[in-house]
């Protein structure tokens, strides 16, 4: 009953584990994948610094589609590419605070971090990567973990750990459930031995026992002297 009730919490908790883990590094992969390339238009990106709080906090999971510039207005969250010294080739996700068109045609954006009292230099639409259209929630706490080095080395290692103590556990009972194996067939062994000389031992009380009737017998053999002698006084 206990064996039952520990295979199935280990089960349970080895599925969790795995799943999570298995989460974990799509994530870290996909944002990575991210940096460089968009999967049907929409990116994977995780919060690294607290200029956006309250409205987005560090280690959220953003999910950002790419749209026409024409379509982001003022109050958006947009994520695009640095390029001016300090913040050049990084990835920073802002709020719109204006919108303008160029001379050249193209939108410009001024963005600013919420948290921040400086706004950001002006934004092309050529850097702009997408606009923020969801926040996921379940995978913003792993997002957290990624952006401690320290949580995210409890993270992965003390469910490694977990696992190998249930692996360990499991090797145990195993053992255990052998070594009874490798008992029951002796026992199992005696007990018809047992049984068999027991079943012996009824045939042979129970097996008939031919009788020789005595009386039956004598009465034969007087009865063919007495035929003999009849014979010889004629």
């Amino acid at each position: 009953m206990i064996k039952n009730i520990w295979s199935k919490i280990a089960a349970f908790v080895e599925w969790i584990i795995v799943l999570l883990l298995v989460v974990l590094i799509i994530l870290t992969g996909f944002q990575r994948f991210s940096n460089e390339h968009n999967f049907f238009g929409y990116r994977v990106y995780v919060v690294a610094s607290g200029s956006m709080i309250p409205t987005y906090n560090i280690g959220d999971t953003l999910l950002i589609k790419e749209m026409d510039a024409s379509s982001i207005k003022k109050g958006d969250a947009v994520t695009y590419i640095g390029d001016d010294d300090g913040i050049d080739g990084m990835i920073i996700t802002h709020q719109v605070q204006k919108v303008e068109i160029g001379e050249d045609g193209k939108y410009y954006f001024h963005t600013k971090g919420v948290a921040n009292n400086i706004e950001d230099p002006i934004v092309s639409e050529d850097q702009v990567l997408g606009k923020v259209v969801y926040r996921f929630f379940l995978l913003s706490f792993i997002g957290r973990v990624t952006t401690s080095k320290l949580l995210l080395f409890c993270f992965v290692a003390i469910p490694i750990a977990i696992l190998i103590a249930i692996e360990i556990i499991k090797l145990i009972y195993q053992k255990d459930d052998e070594s009874d194996s490798d008992d029951e067939p002796e026992n199992l062994n005696n007990e018809d031995d047992e049984n068999t000389k027991i079943e012996s031992e009824k045939i042979n009380l129970e097996k008939p026992v031919d009788k020789i009737d005595t009386d039956d017998e004598k009465d034969d053999i007087i009865e063919e002297n007495s035929e003999e002698d009849n014979k010889e006084e004629k």
